[in-house]
């Protein structure tokens, strides 16, 4: 899967903040869409995924997917913060793709089990 560049990682117990550069050249942007690139939101979730197993030592599998809201579209050559907040006894994590004023997309990942 081809990431965006980590410009800086911070994790905590519960929660890290990884700021992201969504750099124009990434095959997402690909004929998505013509004339006026957008960072798919499958994406997204897949990053969201990506650096949640990465950050608290989650497993593969995702059982299930909520609360997920495309709010504003990422275009490319953008900075943004991925914000990551676990919850433990569920294994949950809620993320947030934003930047200072602007809040692009949210949701709730919840994993099978942590490895």
């Amino acid at each position: 899967m081809e990431l965006p560049v980590v410009s800086n990682r911070k994790v905590m117990d519960n929660s890290a903040s990884l700021q992201l550069e969504i750099r124009p050249d990434l095959k997402w942007f690909a004929g998505h869409f013509p004339g006026h690139p957008i960072l798919p939101g499958v994406v997204q979730i897949a990053w969201a995924v990506h650096f949640s197993r990465q950050s608290f030592a989650y497993g593969p599998d995702v059982c299930s997917l909520e609360q997920i809201k495309f709010k504003r579209p990422i275009g490319p050559g953008r900075h943004i913060t991925l914000l990551l907040v676990r919850h433990s006894a569920d294994n949950a994590v809620n993320f947030e793709y934003r930047d200072e004023q602007t809040s692009f997309a949210s949701g709730m990942l919840k994993f099978s089990i942590p490895i």
